[in-house]
């Protein structure tokens, strides 16, 4: 049976949107962009169908999870739904409304058609599992507030976002103050200024002027919907506080923001990282020689993966091999039980990347007269083109299932992928295979 990180994305969500069963479906309105395709996208244990919106039909994108599954009451999958819908607006930094509800023994998307923004592929590796209920209100706040069109209600949202984790008023103003200082958003600096240059204390502007503005009428100073210059003012405000919710968030809770996730890339070890006693990787960090004799308890078969969107070329059964220490980490092989396939690998601590040469980093031992050898071949060739087309590689813990590592996508420069050989050298090796395996039948 096909594990569950190596199944095609794609053919899943179709597969699974056949099925019969209690199906919860959330009718959205996406500001982020959106799979052209069905997609399977799992969050926090439970997987989620993603449908999208024809262009040919008067449907809407639609988010559905077969209840019955996971054994959830209507309420409680609608519930998963709208933590899912907050979890990936926080990931992708965009917005996602709920427009509407339905379900039934299928999922069927309803709603009629408008402008979209669409990708081929949602990526969607850093979901955020919240761990506490101010977390998850914030984050919820924080998809309201970026997916309002209204700049009134957009603006408490997200004011509640940082009352939620600061919720005593004396810190709230402090770290108000202070976060201006960490502002990282052009347009947020740019009103920043522009509100000190009128001599306003920033944090008393945005409390006075802005939340208690919106939320009280009983006395001044008060928002009014009808006037230009509170509708323009507030929507001038909105990155400004957006910057701030994202900070707060950020340094009041566990989650981080994406940009953060991809510039530290922590991810790209993380699972390597568990396996290592701190010892060790102090030592292999400061390029300290590691005593002989050492031992570390590692996994005996991996598999490693080459994966680009839904598609993804693997091999399991990967024996590891060490091939010594480097400068701030050590080189680290896996090779196939029959030696025929030797992908290496550096896992360099000190600079917490996973280091993949696309195209010498896997080497294989040619033989077009064996079977099993020809098959490896062509297992190599999908393997390099899809990491050279804008993939990655991610080395698994084969009986685990756990991801101990994975390099950054494969950006080539001043160079482009030759299809054309590809494909070439593939046809020759699948009928040379077909020869084989004719004659290996007879």
């Amino acid at each position: 049976m096909t594990k569950k990180f190596m199944l095609n994305s794609f053919n899943e969500a179709e597969r699974q949107a056949q099925e019969q069963g209690k199906w919860v479906v959330a009718t959205v309105e996406p500001r982020m962009s959106w799979p052209t395709k069905q997609q399977i996208v799992e969050f926090d244990g439970k997987d989620f169908v993603l449908f999208p919106q024809p262009p040919e039909a008067d449907l809407r994108s639609a988010i559905a999870i077969r209840a019955d599954r996971y054994r959830l009451s209507m309420e409680e999958a609608r519930r998963e739904i709208m933590r899912f819908c907050s979890a990936l607006t926080w990931s992708q930094g965009s917005g996602l409304s709920i427009v509407t509800w339905g379900g039934g023994n299928l999922p069927r998307p309803v709603g009629v058609q408008r402008g979209r923004v669409v990708t081929n592929f949602l990526e969607t590796t850093h979901l955020p599992v919240t761990k506490t209920d101010e977390e998850r209100a914030a984050i919820a706040l924080y998809r309201e507030g970026v997916s309002l069109d209204n700049p009134f209600y957009a603006f408490l949202s997200l004011y509640k976002v940082i009352s939620v984790l600061l919720p005593k008023g004396k810190d709230r103003g402090s770290w108000v103050t202070s976060a201006l200082n960490r502002l990282d958003n052009h347009l947020a600096k740019e009103r920043c200024d522009a509100i000190m240059g009128d001599g306003s204390d920033v944090g008393l502007y945005l409390f006075e002027e802005g939340r208690n503005a919106v939320a009280h009428a009983e006395k001044h100073p008060f928002v009014n919907p009808d006037e230009v210059d509170d509708h323009f003012r507030l929507t001038q405000d909105l990155p400004l506080l957006r910057n701030l919710a994202e900070l707060a968030i950020e340094e009041n809770s566990s989650l981080k923001r994406s940009h953060t996730l991809w510039s530290e890339h922590l991810y790209e070890l993380a699972g390597f990282r568990k396996l290592f006693p701190a010892q060790i990787l102090q030592m292999l960090e400061r390029s300290e020689p590691i005593p002989e004799g050492t031992t570390v308890d590692l996994p005996e078969r991996y598999i490693v993966l080459a994966r680009r969107g839904p598609e993804s070329y693997s091999f399991e059964d990967m024996i590891p091999e060490i091939g010594g220490q480097i400068e701030g980490g050590l080189v680290f092989d896996l090779v196939t039980p029959d030696d025929a396939v030797r992908i290496r690998t550096v896992l360099s601590f000190a600079d917490e990347r996973l280091i993949f040469d696309a195209l010498s980093g896997i080497g294989f031992t040619p033989n077009r007269n064996d079977l099993n050898y020809v098959q490896h071949e062509i297992n190599s060739l999908n393997f390099s083109r899809c990491i050279l087309s804008n993939g990655h590689l991610e080395i698994w813990d084969q009986e685990g299932e756990i991801m101990l590592g994975r390099s950054e996508t494969c950006i080539p420069v001043n160079c482009f992928v030759d299809d054309g050989y590809y494909e070439s050298e593939l046809s020759a090796l699948e009928i040379i295979q077909d020869s084989l395996d004719s004659h290996g039948s007879e």
